[in-house]
């Protein structure tokens, strides 16, 4: 077998029409041009091998789903080439394949036809999909009566059982419910280690990081990146905060945020604003740092509940966090934030301030904040922890970053027990012996 998936300058161009008329007019006038040309792939050429994992990301538009529909023969593409080798089966827009009037058992039939398969191969596979998808009595009901969570169950549970050699996978997942997520990316993982290609479509940056060999980054239907996760999620957090066409994140002056009504500060929340703290350690290394620098993280500290500097700690204790910055421009809605990272790369604490519940004060050029985030570290294992930090003007939602440091500084953690997991938790032992010697 051939290389899994070969894609050649592929483009696609949609035609769209202000009038709902205008498709007929133009098919009946012809010679005069009624719509208006929207690219959403731009010459896109990469290939998969046999075995690779690759995920896709980028911004809302990017052309990311436009991409899986051409790898999946449901949308032809406008120019460029396709050539897949092996049976593919793909899980894309919520339900696709289904017919709401038909049950969820002639369901898995008709989707199971789709992609290749015999009646009797779909006989010999019907009690383990129904096993997968778990929806019980549902599975004789009209999928018009499922809920969301219920179409990506049985969705997904036909798409990985029917063997294939390429598994395309949009964000549908992400409708379905927690334990269902977990036990889709173990069947993923089930494929990675059976050496099948894998091709999906992600927000989840630690999702590329931890799950794929490879990864592509889409920005206005261009491929701008497409090599090691890494560096592809760092371009990606690169073209997110340094507000390159914000998407609709428009607001007074350079069109960066939007101040959200009736924005008042809560009587409390997790970071403090802190005006006499001195030495703070210069900022000195990093491995990526990106933003506008229209304001700068230049110092920071990390300490311990009574102040003293560590680079050390013990699972439960109180750590503050402090990071200096310095205004090199008005900001009117300050926004700031970090993220503790595992040696593998794992975001285990990730937060900020509007999430914390704390609406930090403006500020004017040149001033200096001193800001600390306190909280009490997991019962995590022992090892090392890097420190990651943002700062820049918004919410949650809708923001823009000024300056981001990626591990910055790291500090290690001393547990007292062995743990086998990332996470170490008290844990007694009972028995309870019925019957004989236990």
């Amino acid at each position: 077998m051939g290389i899994p998936i070969q894609i050649s300058h592929v483009s696609k161009i949609y035609k769209l029409y202000d009038d709902p008329s205008g498709r007929l007019k133009e098919a009946v006038f012809r010679g005069k041009k009624r719509h208006r040309e929207f690219p959403a792939l731009k010459d896109i050429s990469f290939s998969v091998g046999k075995g690779e994992t690759i995920g896709v990301i980028g911004r809302n538009g990017s052309g990311k789903s436009t991409l899986l529909q051409i790898i999946a023969s449901i949308v032809t593409p406008t120019s460029g080439r396709i050539d897949i080798n092996g049976r593919i089966s793909a899980l894309l827009e919520l339900g696709s394949g289904f017919d709401p009037e038909f049950t969820g058992r002639e369901n898995v039939y008709l989707n199971g036809s789709i992609l290749g398969l015999s009646q009797k191969e779909i006989e010999d596979r019907f009690d383990q999909i129904e096993r997968f998808a778990d929806i019980g009595r549902f599975m004789d009901q009209p999928v018009k009566n499922y809920s969301s969570g219920m179409y990506v169950r049985l969705a997904f549970a036909v798409a990985v059982n029917v063997n294939p050699d390429i598994l395309l996978v949009d964000e549908a997942l992400a409708v379905g419910d927690v334990y269902f997520q977990h036990r889709c990316m173990t069947k993923i993982r089930e494929f990675q280690k059976q050496g099948k290609t894998i091709f999906f479509v992600t927000h989840d940056t630690g999702a590329i990081i931890k799950l794929c060999t490879k990864a592509m980054l889409l920005e206005r239907g261009e491929m701008v990146l497409f090599g090691k996760p890494d560096d592809v999620v760092q371009e990606y957090y690169r073209i997110l905060w340094n507000g390159e066409d914000t998407g609709g994140l428009v607001g007074p002056e350079d069109k960066e945020f939007q101040k959200p009504e009736n924005a008042t500060p809560p009587e409390q929340g997790n970071v403090l604003e802190i005006k006499d703290l001195e030495e703070f350690e210069k900022i000195a290394r990093w491995d990526k740092r990106f933003g506008n620098d229209k304001a700068r993280i230049t110092g920071f500290l990390l300490t311990d509940n009574k102040g003293r500097r560590q680079d050390t700690f013990k699972a439960g204790m109180e750590i503050h966090l402090s990071i200096e910055i310095t205004a090199n421009a008005d900001i009117e809605m300050p926004l700031a934030g970090f993220i503790i990272k595992d040696l593998l790369g794992n975001e285990l604490i990730k937060t900020n301030s509007d999430t914390s519940g704390t609406v930090l004060k403006p500020c004017q050029k040149g001033d200096i904040l001193q800001i600390s985030f306190i909280f009490l570290i997991p019962m995590l294992r022992t090892g090392s922890y890097s420190v990651s930090a943002g700062f820049g003007q918004g919410t949650l939602e809708n923001h823009v970053a000024y300056d981001w440091l990626d591990n910055f500084t790291v500090f290690s953690l001393d547990s007292p027990e062995h743990s086998y997991g990332m996470l170490d938790i008290p844990v007694r032992t009972m028995v309870n012996t019925i019957k004989g010697n236990f």
